[in-house]
């Protein structure tokens, strides 16, 4: 069926995702089979999963039962779960246990939602009718990216959701893993660059962190890929005002986003020649070169130009005294852009939020802007 999340852009000759595709948006009303995850019957998805959320969880519970997590930031902590699953400590394991059931149920109850397209779930999304529930409903794959997708915590997330689709009565949707998923941003952005395009600098901006790589490519084709230290993600409180603070922390974002592409550009530079395409995966919806202004902590650079590309490309040309030419990717097309010859599928990476990407979107016509 024809996808109703895509849309296409005459200016641009591209296709685009909008806010309407959020997942982070929707609510849950009903919930099939008592007992799953009552207590987020009423909830929005984006007040009951992410790893911000999954966090706090963490914490709570090792205070209440003496856990000693110091060895963990906040941003590592999922990775705790995995840890303890090994560990030889029977209170880690459980803790472990605790967790892993409670957010894997949750996600279960967010995908079944999706999937099944409950009156009242249907009534609680007034951004949505019947042709976007339809194709959620229709849609055979669900591929798990990102952080909370990797490694033994994927597995078991896999294991949780396939069980609440199960206690339901409900056929899931094949659920694919990826271990190393954490950089499909970056390669997917690599299949735009240019066929001439010898080496360049690819980026991935998101929430947490900026994610810094080179790419080399041979007769069209990515024959190295030399990983960057990854910057961390700064300025990046949400706040889509036009208020004169609001514009002064734009700014700030503007100048370390300018730094750290010219600074990755230097560094490919220095280990061969160097393109002027530099593609990047960012936390935002994107048409062309434009952001839009209404998601996380990147949508204030809206207040500086609504061609963000063209201005970042623009100053780091003068940084760098050379010309750069930046083309900006939506997050969850890039990591799509991966699995183009996959059919009724979705990609759906786990982080600081829900992103999605649609698999049979077209990029192919839209070129770099300078």
């Amino acid at each position: 069926m024809k996808n109703p999340f895509l849309f296409y852009s005459e200016e641009e000759k591209t296709e685009y995702v909008t806010a309407l595709c959020s997942v982070n948006r929707g609510v849950i009303a009903y919930i099939p089979v008592k007992g799953l995850a009552d207590d987020i019957i009423g909830k929005s998805v984006n007040d009951v999963f992410s790893a911000g959320i999954i966090a706090q969880e963490i914490k709570a519970l090792a205070k209440r039962r003496g856990v000693d997590i110091s060895a963990y930031t906040d941003k590592d902590l999922p990775k705790f779960l995995d840890d303890a699953t090994y560990s030889n400590d029977i209170i880690q394991k459980n803790l472990a246990d605790t967790v892993v059931r409670k957010f894997g149920n949750r996600l279960g109850v967010i995908l079944l939602t999706l999937k099944q397209g409950h009156k009242l779930n249907r009534e609680a999304r007034a951004d949505w009718d019947s042709v976007h529930w339809d194709y959620w409903a229709n849609i055979k794959t669900v591929i798990l990216t990102g952080g909370l997708a990797s490694g033994l915590l994927g597995r078991r997330f896999k294991e949780q959701i396939l069980y609440v689709f199960d206690m339901a009565g409900e056929k899931p949707y094949n659920i694919n893993l990826y271990d190393n998923g954490s950089h499909l941003g970056v390669m997917g952005c690599a299949t735009l660059l240019p066929e001439d395009c010898f080496g360049a600098a690819v980026l991935d901006f998101g929430q947490t962190n900026l994610k810094r790589s080179v790419i080399r490519k041979r007769k069209g084709d990515i024959s190295e890929f030399i990983q960057l230290r990854t910057r961390p993600s700064l300025y990046m409180e949400l706040d889509t005002s036009n208020s004169e603070e609001n514009h002064a922390r734009a700014l700030e974002l503007h100048k370390y986003l300018v730094k750290v592409v010219a600074d990755t550009c230097r560094e490919a530079m220095g280990s061969g020649e160097l393109c002027s395409n530099v593609v990047i995966s960012i936390a935002n919806y994107t048409v062309g070169n434009r952001l839009f202004k209404d998601r996380g902590g990147y949508a204030k650079l809206f207040n500086l130009t609504d061609e963000y590309g063209s201005l970042l490309a623009h100053d780091v040309s003068s940084v760098l005294h050379r010309e750069i030419k930046v083309r900006l990717v939506h997050d969850g097309t890039a990591i799509a852009l991966n699995f183009t010859d996959r059919e009724d599928t979705i990609c759906l990476s786990m982080g600081t939020a829900f992103g999605v990407g649609f698999t049979d979107i077209n990029l192919s016509s839209c070129p770099c802007n300078s």
